[in-house]
């Protein structure tokens, strides 16, 4: 079984998704990403880049193309990041309102007056609960690769400043 990597993008949740089960898995498996960032840096870099239309890849996907748009411009809005230009084309607002667990007249009311504004205008209604980001000012975190890769460099160079018999070179 080949293990895949979580997506870090949401250009990258659009293209690995090919139906809406999978969408939400996807987009779960970014959150899961997202907490362990630490600069706006980061965070804008998971928002920027355009994804692929989920409308031709399968029939719920405009709600999924709408739900991306909305999501990019919360996460902007929350962390005082650029927006993305993506964000504004037509084909990421819903024609007709979408509700989310709409076969509940109380769930139907309750994620109409909860839905978050930049969902409710690209007639999306869902009661959202985005991942907790916690950005940090200084200096961003090192992944363990980016760490390793590093002593790797600095081993590498203190083994070429020494000579055969042991002594530095001066």
């Amino acid at each position: 079984m080949k293990i895949q990597k979580r997506p870090e993008t949401l250009a990258e949740v659009a293209a690995i998704s090919d139906s809406e089960e999978s969408f939400g898995r996807n987009l779960a498996d970014l959150e899961h990403e997202l907490v362990r960032l630490s600069s706006r840096k980061g965070l804008l870099s998971a928002i920027e880049a355009r994804p692929s239309r989920l409308a031709r890849v399968f029939t719920t996907g405009v709600i999924a193309d709408a739900w991306l748009a909305g999501y990019a411009e919360e996460l902007a809005y929350r962390y005082d990041l650029e927006y993305p230009d993506w964000i504004w084309e037509p084909s990421r607002f819903l024609e007709a309102p979408y509700i989310h667990d709409s076969h509940s007249p109380r769930l139907k009311v309750w994620h109409t007056l909860k839905s978050p504004p930049t969902f409710s205008r690209r007639n999306l209604f869902v009661d959202l609960q985005l991942p907790s980001v916690k950005l940090r000012p200084g200096r961003p975190k090192k992944s363990s690769a980016h760490k390793r890769e590093m002593n790797r460099r600095r081993v590498a160079r203190h083994r070429a400043g020494k000579i055969d018999n042991g002594h530095r070179h001066a």
